[in-house]
């Protein structure tokens, strides 16, 4: 059994992390993970919506004549570094003529650099970093040295920034950054009562960073918009950050004794998006935001998904509100059957109608699923465990390939990961949920790295939309794949859905 210092008992009490919480973390980290059991992948009609055209008209509708009812927000977590995006670039940032011209030759077959190569004349950061090195170097853009001292300064100016100050679209002699683009698109659904609310999650110490690259953009759509935009800003907190193991089991700790930490994936943020203030909140990611041709369609289907959301949200608060008038109690029992797949079979009256109530009043949440064609990741399923067959989303970590039935359910998904999320989070008397209440606290996922060269493990929270959520109300709806334009790599940017 692990014993920790006073220092490092206090270590842990500054970071809001009790001992018994720790020594359960230390628990988790020393076993394997745990793997869920897919029953059959989730597919259009068999547990998949697909809006018809009159869905999508009536859903939109809703959405824009009852949304100033409510607080809408949106929730975008943007902390993430822009490291990865240039990571394959790694072998070509170098000083010396030579030693790059033959890093070039060496390279120069890989697709990723290959693809770089050949279109990193299109990319929207390349006119101003162009003016930069012909100033700079007296070099031209059709020569071995401005490619070299290109890349250097690509590496150099965005590598370490956070992804959302990464240049994504070109207007004219204008870019904008993620940040701005996402900014700019939620005009389409998200301006409710004049205002735009935004929280997004970002590492700390970046407040006043954030603040001034956004500024521009907001006042450009207050001029334009005559509205407010109210941006809010949070960190991953401490207490959900991860001990680490390291090979032989140990505790990893510094030169002083004290505690190294890890942070605890993207479903630490589930805190965050806990303390937010709203009746309606939108997720998705920072780099999944297309250049504003396409706003107006993907917004429509913001807007329909907003809709649904607000149909069955209605729908369970008058259930719930008149459970104990005349036939209500089957209705709701037929109404959870028939929209979120929940089977209440109990005798006991006065315990069913319990049943009921505890499956009714619960966050409401409405996925939206691309059709998978291949991009890395998990998707949704139907997943046995000992509450029977239930829909859930599930990454692909989360799943034993080594048997071979599981592996093709896996292959035999259709659906990528929500790619757009709309969640309701306040129950039928307006109160807030507790959002901690509705994890399934055995998704959480043991990762594998090194620190100094040595290999180590630690624990991440269930992921932010799959344990996380697990014991949500939750629709799967199908939406086009325009709505799906991620950016992991900045070769992502020369992908048609990105060139303006």
């Amino acid at each position: 059994m692990f014993e920790f210092s006073k220092s490092q008992t206090n270590q842990l009490e500054k970071r809001g992390i009790s001992v018994a919480n720790a020594k359960a973390m230390i628990a988790n980290i020393s076993q394997q993970n745990t793997y869920c059991n897919i029953h059959r992948p989730a597919t259009l009609d068999d547990g998949i919506i697909e809006f018809s055209t009159t869905d999508l008209q009536y859903y939109a509708k809703l959405y824009s004549d009852t949304a100033s009812n409510f607080q809408v927000a949106r929730f975008i977590p943007a902390s993430g570094m822009a490291t990865r995006m240039f990571s394959f670039l790694s072998p070509l940032v170098l000083e010396d003529r030579q030693a790059f011209v033959k890093a070039l030759e060496a390279h120069q077959d890989s697709p990723k650099v290959k693809q770089f190569l050949e279109g990193y004349r299109y990319f929207p950061f390349y006119e101003s970093m162009k003016e930069q090195i012909e100033r700079e170097y007296k070099t031209t853009s059709d020569s071995i040295d401005f490619l070299q001292a290109f890349i250097q300064a690509v590496v150099k100016q965005y590598a370490n920034q956070p992804k959302a100050f990464v240049p994504f679209h070109k207007y004219g002699e204008h870019s904008r950054t993620a940040i701005e683009e996402q900014l700019m698109y939620a005009v389409q659904f998200a301006l409710v009562n004049n205002r735009i609310v935004h929280h997004f999650t970002i590492s700390p110490g970046l407040e006043e960073a954030f603040d001034q690259h956004v500024k521009e953009a907001c006042l450009a759509l207050e001029r334009t918009h005559a509205c407010t935009t109210d941006i809010d800003y949070s960190v991953q907190e401490a207490s959900t950050d991860s001990l680490v193991i390291d090979a032989d089991g140990q505790l990893v700790t510094d030169d002083q004794g004290q505690l190294v930490f890890r942070a605890g994936g993207h479903g630490a943020l589930l805190q965050n998006l806990n303390n937010i203030n709203a009746d309606l909140v939108f997720i998705n990611n920072i780099d999944n935001v297309s250049p504003q041709a396409q706003h107006e369609e993907s917004g429509m289907y913001k807007r329909v998904l907003g809709g649904c959301l607000l149909h069955i949200q209605q729908e369970v608060f008058r259930l719930l509100r008149t459970i104990d008038e005349e036939g209500v109690l089957e209705e709701a029992i037929h109404f959870l059957d028939q929209q979120f797949h929940v089977h209440i079979q109990e005798d006991d009256i006065a315990l069913r109608k319990q049943k009921v109530i505890d499956r009714l009043n619960r966050p409401i949440r409405i996925c939206g699923m691309v059709p998978n064609t291949g991009d890395p990741g998990g998707g949704p399923f139907w997943v046995e465990d000992e509450m029977g067959v239930r829909l859930q989303i599930v990454e692909r970590a989360q799943i034993d390939l080594r048997q071979p039935s599981q592996a093709a359910h896996f292959q035999q998904g259709t659906h990528f990961n929500p790619v757009e999320l709309v969640c309701s989070l306040v129950d039928f008397e307006e109160n807030p949920f507790d959002l901690r209440a509705f994890v399934d606290p055995s998704t959480y996922f043991i990762v594998s790295k090194t620190l100094n060269g040595k290999p180590i493990k630690s624990m991440e929270h269930p992921g932010l939309w799959n344990g996380s959520m697990a014991f949500w109300n939750t629709l799967f709806v199908s939406i086009p794949s325009s709505m799906f334009t991620p950016v992991k790599e900045v070769i992502d940017l020369l992908r048609t859905t990105h060139q303006n």
